[in-house]
């Protein structure tokens, strides 16, 4: 019986995929390279989560055959190597594009409409609301009256499935979207060529791209320099797009107004990671793609991309196809 290796556990439904296939499905102690490197030993196939895969973990397994992620990114696999050891690399591509566009849908309005901010001061303000008299007066008092979605601009950085899913998201709210993406060749909005020339036109950005060495540290200080003052950015992306203390600093000096942040360079961050405690930051734990819904199809689906090369046919989303011309 050929051994499936979870570095995390991964849905219900997805295990089950594979013992009803006649796999042997066992979850990693740990995500730590020496644990990974004792499990991986026997392990014909491992489903990676956004643990890191490295070379040395690799290298130790010896029947290692398919490395499949339960997502869409692959900087957390070291995908030269497993090409080196003959590894296919398959990914599970679009399963959580509608969780991930919910997710910037969700934390636009809540930066825009001041929810979160609001929500604070009326539980520490309790015993002051009677004297206030009412609740719209408590709002103007405390500048707790925000704006609409309608009518403001939001640029996406990269239009794959999530950022088309967004695009209609957004143009529901009657938002006005332009984006930018060097490899796309349809576009359903107006896409600017020039990287730069897009952060001065967005009152919202979102970041829908991969971690490349293209994409590191691609907004810094000089590009939320260029922003306005009113403008929200939201990363649901990877952590390394975005230079942390750089958009601490916007935050804290009033550069921009506020970020949803959803993941972070290194995962966990450290505890003096700068966003911990800039201002109007809304910090969630990698959550955007991992609804109920989305789990389920991620999970299917890294599980069937082992199904299929067990059987002799390619996944649907390889990653390093060449070896398979070997």
């Amino acid at each position: 019986m050929k051994k499936v290796l979870l570095s995390e556990k991964i849905d219900d439904k997805g295990i089950q995929l594979l013992k009803d296939n006649g796999f042997d499905v066992h979850v990693s102690a740990g995500t730590d390279v020496e644990t990974m490197k004792k499990e991986i030993k026997d392990a014909y196939a491992v489903i990676m989560r956004s643990s890191q895969l490295p070379a040395e973990v690799i290298d130790a397994g010896e029947q290692l055959k398919i490395i499949s992620r339960n997502g869409t990114g692959i900087n957390n696999v070291d995908v030269n190597e497993a090409t080196k050891k003959n590894i296919l690399v398959a990914k599970v591509n679009g399963a959580n594009a509608f969780a991930v566009a919910e997710y910037v849908m969700t934390t636009m309005l809540l930066l825009s409409r001041k929810v979160l901010t609001s929500n604070k001061l009326i539980h520490e303000k309790k015993d002051e609301l009677a004297a206030i008299g009412s609740l719209p007066g408590f709002s103007t008092q405390f500048s707790l009256n925000g704006n609409e979605l309608r009518g403001k601009t939001l640029a996406i950085l990269g239009l794959g499935k999530i950022g088309q899913e967004l695009v209609k998201l957004a143009q529901a709210f009657g938002m006005n979207v332009v984006g930018y993406d060097p490899y796309l060749k349809n576009s359903p909005v107006k896409l600017y060529e020039k990287l730069e020339d897009i952060y001065p036109v967005a009152d919202f950005l979102s970041i829908n791209m991969p971690l490349t060495d293209e994409t590191k540290n691609m907004i810094a200080e000089k590009q939320l320099q260029s922003m306005k003052k009113t403008a929200f950015i939201i990363n649901s992306a990877r952590g390394g797009i975005i230079n942390e203390h750089d958009l601490a600093a916007a935050l804290n000096n009033d550069v921009i107004a506020g970020a949803a942040i959803d993941s972070f360079n290194p995962e966990p961050p450290a505890p003096d990671n700068p966003l911990f405690t800039s201002k109007n930051t809304i910090l969630t734990s990698h959550m955007a793609g991992t609804t109920i819904e989305a789990n389920q199809a991620l999970g299917l689906g890294a599980a069937q991309a082992i199904i299929d090369f067990s059987n002799g046919k390619v996944p649907e989303f390889p990653v390093n196809q060449e070896i398979l011309q070997k």
